[in-house]
């Protein structure tokens, strides 16, 4: 078996060097023997570090131009003004409730913030609309998650961002849109996303109505636990307003 390590090494001028060790066992004229190779890895290191730090760059100007776009969503769509941002920190908290990886969290927050970018296709009298929609303004409305995935289907993400985007007012018994699916084909961000959602705006005030509060939130979604909204995104969504205390931020 083949061992590999690395350490930093001290030259005698004092400077440091990163070093490479391979070990791996061997055979000469029928006995065992250990062969060693040292390697300095101080380029190759630097190098990755540079291309993770460009990486990180390109990521952060994507999401910052993302991110833009939403902001003019948000300006077109003045009554839901902080929905977006609010269902990205309670979609995160969802997460770390499940005990899901950092890096999960992070995306659902990601994509939370940016979950109704589908707006932008909407048109904005519909979206500023103080009272009830017809029937015909509704199905503008609902058309918002395939519009967004549709933006971001071709960006390159570490989370499946634009599936959640669309799946994200799909419910587990099929009653949901835009597409009707149920059960095991609605990914588990998509889920998280639904309960956070709704949560959210029920339990915000909008101007052209009072908030019903968390109660009445957290109600909804126990109500429907199971049937519409996956159990256990449900269960940790209700631990954190119930047991510890989560508020949404303003």
């Amino acid at each position: 078996m083949t061992v590999a390590a690395s350490f930093t090494a001290r030259r005698k001028d004092g400077s440091t060097v990163r070093v490479g060790v391979h070990v791996a066992p061997a055979t000469m004229e029928g006995r065992p023997i250990t062969i060693s190779m040292l390697q300095d890895i101080s380029e190759r290191e630097r190098a990755q570090r540079q291309i993770e730090a460009y990486v990180k760059q390109l990521e952060e100007a994507m999401f910052s131009t993302v991110s833009a776009v939403s902001t003019l969503v948000e300006l077109r769509d003045p009554y839901t003004s902080g929905h977006e941002r609010r269902v990205g920190a309670l979609a995160k908290a969802i997460g770390i409730e499940l005990g899901l990886p950092e890096g999960v969290c992070t995306g659902l927050e990601h994509i939370g913030a940016i979950h109704d970018i589908g707006k932008i296709a909407v048109p904005a009298e519909i979206l500023s609309k103080p009272g009830r929609l017809t029937e015909i303004e509704f199905a503008l409305i609902k058309t918002h998650a395939q519009a967004g995935h549709d933006v971001l289907k071709d960006v390159s993400f570490p989370w499946p961002i634009a599936k959640a985007i669309l799946q994200h007012h799909e419910r587990l018994d099929g009653s949901g849109y835009p597409n009707g699916a149920k059960g095991d084909d609605i990914i588990l961000e998509a889920r998280i996303l639904a309960v956070a959602d709704v949560v959210e705006a029920i339990g915000s005030h909008r101007p052209y109505r009072p908030t019903r509060g968390i109660d009445a939130a957290l109600e909804e979604i126990v109500q429907y636990r199971g049937v519409r909204y996956d159990a256990r995104v449900v269960d940790a969504c209700t631990r954190l307003f119930r047991d510890k205390g989560y508020r949404l931020p303003e």
